[in-house]
């Protein structure tokens, strides 16, 4: 259960955004969500595109903070400006109306959902009103077609299986694979407020599941906390993160709820998983972890980011997890990853697991390592890489200029040889650091790993507003 003071960052209908407060160190201000952005091809000409969500986006004036998403298209010589596209909810075909803190753009993420050979775009709308119903959330669809990105076609999708209730904030992560392996992209959809009976803001994870004609409420799927009864506060479906943990084809997904208490361990936070089947997600075989390699400690937050990799190149994805508040000795919120490795059958497990702090430098309170997490292969070698956001880290005097540590995959799995710390004094690193520039607060890479039909996931995504503070 959460005991983290909540504050109020952005009024949206009835509701509010909560903004999560870390303990209190200097200066408390809430900063604005970064945009999220993706790679995927959604002309299909070869080169990869870039979505970039502008959930701040004000669409003619009031209503403020609507959202949307710009589109530039990438080209033999990369990515161009001349061509590109912005969506909203105002855009022809696309369905809802621009309103007042929907927050279009929030999340993002990609995949078929059609098998048409075009990338389509999931769009996370968390604060969108469904009838009186204020902030239930929504996704919208947009799909890929010879001229890109288009609005003809396009869905509305509120949440599956479950009733659509105020403040649910359905659509605040997003996550892609093909979890029957029919061919088809599946979209995972987390509510990290639902409402689990009378438990509040327990958490729930949506499932749409591909067609020939796109994604599809029949079949839909509604899960809640595997491995644990959902309590109120957990947050659920916070981030999530899809990959073939145990490598038979079929996409699994990982669920962070960083504010689950690990018996009587206060917010120190879960990662459920469910896997694939012919049937879809399962949880029949699910698994419930908590942090790997080191304690569970009250209010570390693991679960708050994921991302998927294979780090050890044995052709089952692996798992990272940040714990951003994890206290690593007497530094408080120094903050934590763990890794968890997949296996052929058997899927992920705690063996073989790591936990690691900031590299390239030594932990320091506050730094809140593990704030956000990507995957991809930096170096081309076969081992997928991670690189994990300190945004909280001091730079050569500029506080909280924020800095990026980069693990390297191995044949022994990731491992701290070779790593590196970039910020923005980094030679080649354009910019500079300065205060409050939180350089690190968001991460994406272009290659996610082993993950079925999935052209890229989103590994988690917060409300505008929504940032810890210090």
């Amino acid at each position: 259960m959460r005991r983290i003071a909540v504050a109020v960052a952005l009024v949206v209908a009835a509701s509010v955004w909560p903004l999560a407060a870390g303990v209190a160190h200097g200066a408390t201000v809430a900063q604005a969500a970064p945009a999220q952005s993706l790679q995927a091809d959604f002309n299909n000409d070869g080169a990869d595109d870039l979505a970039v969500g502008v959930p701040g986006e004000d669409i003619g004036g009031p209503p403020f903070n609507s959202g949307g998403v710009n589109v530039l298209y990438g080209s033999g010589g990369g990515l161009t400006g001349p061509g590109g596209q912005f969506f909203s909810q105002a855009s022809p075909g696309v369905p809802g109306g621009p309103e007042e803190g929907d927050s279009f753009g929030e999340a993002l993420a990609s995949g078929d959902f059609d098998n048409d050979g075009f990338a389509d775009l999931a769009v996370g709308v968390p604060g969108e009103g469904v009838g009186a119903a204020g902030a239930a959330g929504a996704v919208n669809v947009l799909y890929g077609s010879a001229g890109g990105l288009t609005g003809t076609g396009s869905q509305l999708f509120t949440q599956v299986g479950g009733a659509v209730e105020a403040g649910d904030f359905f659509g605040a992560a997003l996550a892609v694979g093909d979890f029957d392996n029919d061919g088809f992209a599946d979209l995972a959809v987390g509510a990290p407020f639902e409402v689990v009976g009378s438990r509040f803001e327990a958490g729930a994870v949506s499932v749409l599941y591909g067609t020939s004609g796109g994604l599809s409420t029949a079949g839909g799927q509604l899960f809640t906390q595997v491995g644990s009864g959902p309590e109120p506060g957990d947050w659920f479906g916070w981030a999530l993160a899809a990959g073939d943990f145990n490598n038979n084809g079929f996409a699994d997904l990982a669920a962070g709820a960083p504010f689950e208490d690990v018996a009587s361990v206060v917010d120190a936070g879960v990662v459920s998983v469910l896997y694939g089947s012919t049937g879809g997600l399962t949880a029949s075989g699910g698994q419930l972890f908590t942090q790997v390699g080191g304690a569970v400690e009250a209010d570390d937050w693991f679960g708050w980011a994921m991302a998927t990799g294979d780090f050890n190149n044995n052709a089952s994805a692996d798992l990272a997890v940040g714990a951003p508040i994890e206290s690593v000795g007497s530094a408080p919120q120094a903050g934590a990853v763990s890794v968890l490795y997949g296996s052929s059958g058997a899927g992920l497990s705690t063996t073989g697991g790591q936990l690691f702090t900031q590299v390239g430098d030594a932990p320091e309170g506050f730094d809140q390592f593990g704030f956000a997490v990507a995957a991809g292969d930096f170096n081309n070698n076969g081992f997928a890489d991670l690189a994990a956001g300190a945004h909280f880290e001091d730079v050569a005097g500029a506080d909280d200029a924020g800095a990026v540590s980069v693990l390297y995959g191995s044949a022994g799995g990731l491992t701290t040889a070779g790593g590196q710390l970039f910020t923005q004094n980094s030679p080649g690193v354009p910019g500079g650091a300065e205060d409050d520039d939180l350089f690190g607060d968001a991460l994406v890479s272009g290659d996610p790993g082993p993950s079925p039909a999935a052209a890229a996931s989103e590994s988690g995504a917060r409300p505008e507003g929504r940032t810890p503070t210090r």
